[in-house]
């Protein structure tokens, strides 16, 4: 290993170090009302989906603080308690909250649990021995996982089916147009590796047709090996990717490094675990960030 080589091991290994050391800021959950009954739902895709469908007739809770990392979350006392007063709990399941397999057994008998993991097609992961949980950012999942809401939704509350069905029916007519999109879009592309930071982009790359290249994997607190660095330092370099993605909320020094020692640029993606604060404030939602991503990855990999 040359010097230049050794140099560039030197400041990812400084900067894994220094990320683990960054301030995460808390954001407390969100209060819910009590007039309503409480759906509680863990990540972002969910709360959306659930949304779409209920309307305002139910009130539904993100489990998981916005802006921060779903990986690392774990739910306190008080927010034990609002799940313990809810009516469904619904999480995104496929390993993604360790949590919830302990606090599903302590949860009382009236509240119903669904594993949304069960109702969507999942992927293994790179090792295959597990399955990949990000399953949302297949567009047919968030298709399938609405329709699972509409038909929990409508059998609880059935003097609100027809109004869940009309809900659904316009939300999944809006996720269809966005598959299309996404297809049309990237359907030609000079470059079709799809560079992040973090193994989290799986689903969206399967869905279509890219190919999925990540610095570590499932984790969001791995330390990748040099190793793995090196071989992808090279693969940037002779296939000439001119972008690294980042996923915002977890630590990107480490992109932000081998971009450096490429010349490729580091760009945020979205993998819609959740959102922070000004996203919600700016009325930001699943397809808009889709939508995003979707202009970010045509630019990146040079689509026409």
């Amino acid at each position: 290993m040359n010097s230049k080589r050794l140099a560039v091991f030197g400041s990812i290994i400084f900067a894994v170090i220094a990320g683990a050391l960054f301030l995460v800021i808390k954001v407390q959950p969100i209060k819910v009302e009590n007039s309503k009954p409480i759906i509680a739902v863990s990540t972002f895709s969910l709360y959306e989906a659930a949304h779409a469908v209920a309307g305002e007739t139910l009130e539904v809770f993100p489990i998981v603080p916005l802006g921060s990392d779903a990986h690392m979350f774990s739910p306190s006392p008080s927010v034990v308690a609002q799940i313990s007063n809810s009516t469904f709990f619904i999480y995104n399941g496929a390993g993604f909250e360790t949590w919830a397999q302990s606090l599903k057994k302590t949860l009382p008998p009236a509240v119903k649990i669904i594993d949304m993991s069960k109702h969507v097609t999942l992927l293994k992961e790179k090792d295959q021995t597990a399955f990949d949980p990000h399953y949302w950012l297949d567009i047919d999942n968030m298709i399938k996982m609405t329709q699972k809401l509409e038909a929990e939704f409508s059998q609880h509350f059935p003097e609100n089916a027809q109004l869940y069905h009309q809900n659904a029916s316009a939300y999944i007519a809006k996720l269809k147009k966005l598959k299309a999109d996404y297809q049309s879009e990237l359907k030609e592309c000079k470059n079709r590796a799809l560079v992040s930071n973090h193994d989290a982009f799986g689903y969206l790359a399967h869905a279509n047709h890219l190919e999925n290249v990540s610095i570590i994997g499932l984790s969001s607190d791995e330390q990748p090996s040099a190793n793995i660095i090196a071989q992808i330092i090279d693969r940037i370099k002779e296939h000439g990717i001119k972008t690294i993605f980042f996923e915002e909320m977890i630590n990107d020094n480490v992109a932000q490094t081998i971009a450096h020692e490429t010349g490729a640029k580091a760009q945020s993606l979205q993998p819609l675990e959740n959102i922070s604060e000004n996203e919600l404030k700016s009325h930001q939602t699943y397809e808009s960030i889709m939508r995003t991503n979707l202009a970010k990855l045509t630019e990146a990999m040079e689509c026409h």
